[in-house]
């Protein structure tokens, strides 16, 4: 799996697997540095996309260096400043997203004709409650079943316990003992922003809504905790995802080309937020 490390003092994500860096967090003490830094590891590495998050104030420095801006969210830093997701590719390929058309045809659609919160089973049954370390393994097992592959190793039941004593908030609905649905907000307390991500719905309980209660209940969470922003990271080509963050009030905030290994290939996300 790629790794993750600080390198002058930002945040990165790399590796073969998703086939880029992932600039997660920027310090901003030494932006042209690590600029240059980036542009060597991908080169060295035959990486073919450089994605990043940053803050408005950041993008001349990365624009002067060839990134491009594929989604902006308002807000996205304590509630007051821009966040920009921008990348710089490597390669004609990488860059040339297949399907685009219909893939923001999608975008355009969700919500169209999906069911909203509709739960076909009884209230005891549908509550959200936490997820903790010693849940693990079973949620490991969840993500195999729904996911051929995924961009961070949430398969593997050692990650999920360590992310989870870093502070990401796993939630999920029981039916009869077992997990049904799950999902998680990552949270950051100093950013006050929350990335809703790790949605995973057993087939036999789909198409009722559990997603979309388990993301208003996250919302909820998320606020109560002083966060001013939520946004996620979404499989374009995935319908039912964008209309359940259509149907909760998110916005569409732009399509990320060709970006995250998940469901077997790299695919191209779309980013939505929601000021909460």
């Amino acid at each position: 799996m790629d790794i993750i490390e600080n390198i002058r003092g930002s945040v990165i994500q790399h590796g073969p697997h998703n086939n880029r860096i992932y600039l997660m967090r920027l310090n901003t003490d030494d932006t042209h540095g690590l600029i240059a830094t980036l542009d060597d590891m991908a080169l060295k590495n035959g990486y073919g996309k450089i994605f990043a998050k940053i803050s408005a104030p950041a993008w001349n420095a990365f624009k002067s260096a060839d990134y491009i801006k594929e989604a902006m969210v308002p807000g996205f830093f304590t509630g007051k400043t821009d966040g920009f997701f921008i990348s710089k590719y490597f390669s004609a390929g990488r860059q040339k997203a297949h399907n685009v058309e219909k893939l923001l045809r999608f975008v355009k659609q969700a919500g169209e004709g999906s069911a909203n919160n509709i739960h076909r089973t009884d209230r005891a049954t549908r509550d959200v409650v936490s997820c903790k370390p010693s849940d693990a393994a079973e949620m490991s097992v969840i993500y195999q079943k729904v996911f051929k592959s995924y961009p961070f190793p949430i398969q593997k039941p050692i990650y999920l316990k360590r992310i989870m004593k870093e502070g990401v908030l796993y939630f999920c609905i029981r039916i009869e003992g077992r997990i049904a649905a799950i999902a998680a907000a990552e949270i950051d307390l100093v950013s006050k922003n929350a990335e809703m991500t790790d949605f995973a719905t057993l087939p036999k309980w789909r198409g009722m809504g559990f997603a979309g209660m388990l993301l208003s209940h996250m919302d909820k969470k998320a606020r109560k905790l002083g966060i001013k922003t939520a946004y996620t990271i979404a499989r374009a080509a995935s319908h039912g995802m964008n209309s359940v963050f259509k149907n909760n009030g998110y916005n569409y905030a732009g399509l990320l080309k060709n970006n995250s290994q998940i469901c077997g290939s790299i695919q191209s996300m779309t980013v939505w937020y929601k000021h909460i």
